[in-house]
């Protein structure tokens, strides 16, 4: 792995040092203002010049603490825990044991998925037809979406796509879809926290690492929090559905799909 505390003359660890610091800087920005992708956008980011091992490992702690705190500062945060208690308790429960495979599974094919997912989700939502089982929903529901948001979480790192889906479904509000998106992916990136702990996924210098990279990460949030205010719930859904697009042709390059889909075409 790459040394990331060595500050060489030529200042190669210096660059990456700086260029990562930038990187989460921006991402806490995006969290801050539509409430997610600080990890779909890091990972993105950090894929062009480190290995998407390495990561998924720095997002961790970032992910972790910028979550928690867009929870804390949210309303009504009692209530919210309550009312989704056996979303939260499946989606810890498969987020903890997925992630354990998260390296060994294709992940061309996982974004493959994934990207077709979200393409589906946005054409429906744009097609105007909408069913809602609002927010209190019953409990074999609650289950089941914590399962599918702790899989795909656990084997991705990736958490915007699956809980859009569910929030935007259930209808909730700018405030609730904030407060909501902080507590599941905060009680999901536990599941990851500890799943790297506990069978030694995370070195100690990616650890270190990955808790500098705090500082930029909340900073960033704390912009974004400012620029959130000044959106309205409009124009708010309509950057969600732009960034999941966003999202999802990123996928698909991951996944080679796009460069298969031009040689296949530009065959014919």
């Amino acid at each position: 792995m790459f040394n990331l505390f060595i500050f060489s003359n030529d200042g190669v660890a210096n660059y990456f040092f700086f260029l990562t610091a930038a990187v989460f800087l921006f991402a806490g920005m995006v969290k801050g203002s539509i409430g997610m992708g600080l990890p779909l956008v890091s990972i993105t980011l950090l894929s062009f010049y480190t290995s998407p091992r390495l990561a998924m490992m720095l997002i961790i702690v970032p992910t972790l603490v910028t979550n928690f705190l867009q929870f804390y500062r949210s309303v009504d945060r009692i209530n919210m825990v309550l009312s989704n208690k056996f979303l939260l308790v499946s989606l810890f429960a498969c987020t903890f044991t997925f992630s354990f495979y998260s390296f060994s599974l294709g992940q061309k094919t996982l974004s493959f998925l994934l990207g077709l997912i979200i393409v589906i989700f946005v054409t429906y939502r744009w097609s105007g037809f909408s069913p809602s089982f609002g927010l209190g929903f019953d409990k074999s529901l609650q289950v089941v979406s914590g399962a599918i948001i702790g899989i795909a979480a656990g084997l991705t790192h990736v958490w915007a796509p699956t809980i859009a889906v569910l929030l935007v479904i259930r209808k909730a509000n700018k405030g609730q879809f904030v407060g909501l998106t902080g507590l599941f992916i905060f009680v999901g990136s536990s599941g990851l926290f500890f799943t790297h702990y506990f069978f030694d996924l995370l070195d100690n210098q990616s650890l270190i690492f990955s808790i500098l990279m705090l500082f930029p990460s909340i900073l960033g949030f704390l912009i974004g929090e400012k620029i959130r205010s000044f959106i309205s719930e409009k124009l708010f859904e309509t950057l969600l559905m732009f960034f999941l697009l966003i999202a999802a042709t990123n996928l698909f390059y991951k996944s080679d799909f796009i460069i298969y889909f031009m040689k296949t075409f530009g065959k014919v």
